[in-house]
Parts: C-alpha cells; structure tokens; sequence
C-alpha cells in the first residue's frame, strides 16, 4: 500500500476529503500509513460491495446505475501501491465489471455496451476503468488478454 505519511488536516470536503479523513483517523489509531491503508481499502472495498448489493435489489435503473457508479468511486479511491516493475495480482472484479467485461469481447462500442446493460455511457466509462485497474491493463486488449489468462473470459 501507499507509504505516504499521514496527513495532519483535511480540506476537501468532498469524496477525497472523506477518504482523506477516514485516512487520517485511522493512522491516528494505527501510527502507521501502511496499516491505515489496508485499513481503509478493506473500508471501501466493504462500502462497494453494498452500494452494488443494493443497486441489484432497487427496481430503477437509473438509481441502480447511480449507486454502481458510486460504487465504482469508491472502488476509484482504494490506495494503490507504487509501481514496483511487476503487474498487480488482480483484485476481484464486481458482477457488473464482469458484465461489461464479457461485452467488452464483443469489439463493440462503449456506448453500445450501455443500451445492451441499460446504464449511462459514464457508468460503462468507469466499469471498463476499474476493470483496466484491477487487471494492470492499459488497454481493451491487454485486458481481455490478462482476463483470458485469469480464466474470467
């Protein structure tokens, strides 16, 4: 995880000033950034997993999509460890990243990916981001060729 050290106020009181804040409270608890990180990731990955739980149980898919996409926020924000040279094991990819995953074998638009999943074209923008993330891919390919590999496609 980050090495950063701990920040001592918080500004931003938006998205990044919670995480920030809950960073700041946890390293005051622990007195070390590298626990406070995996504190906090386990913090946002549980806060995910809900939004995700809920959004597959709301009958709107416009509020369905609005909670994913919070989710993928959320998902957005886990700390990442610096670049060391060698591919990131692959974290677990949500019911809808897998979805868009699958779509994304098809070599069709992003925005056609969004009407076949009734979700806004941001929302499929930030399933493919996080699926690039969580697989170290930079790119369609390199992420259906690590998600072959891993045997998710």
């Amino acid at each position: 995880m980050l090495t950063a050290p701990c920040p001592r106020t918080i500004d931003d009181p938006g998205s990044t000033g919670r995480v920030m804040a809950l960073r700041l409270q946890l390293c005051s608890l622990h007195q070390e950034s590298t626990a406070a990180d995996a504190a906090l990731t386990t913090c946002l990955m549980w806060v995910a997993g809900v939004l995700v739980e809920i959004a597959g149980d709301v009958a709107d898919p416009r509020t369905a999509g609005a909670l994913v996409h919070r989710a993928s926020a959320a998902l957005a924000a886990v700390p990442v460890p610096p670049g060391n040279g060698t591919r990131p094991s692959p974290q677990r990819l949500t019911g809808r990243q897998l979805a868009v995953l699958q779509q994304l074998q098809e070599e069709v638009p992003l925005r056609q990916i969004a009407d076949d999943l009734y979700v806004s074209y941001n929302t499929v923008k930030s399933h493919t981001r996080a699926v690039y993330r969580k697989l170290g891919a930079r790119s369609r390919a390199e992420a259906l060729v690590r998600a072959r590999e891993l045997g998710l496609v």
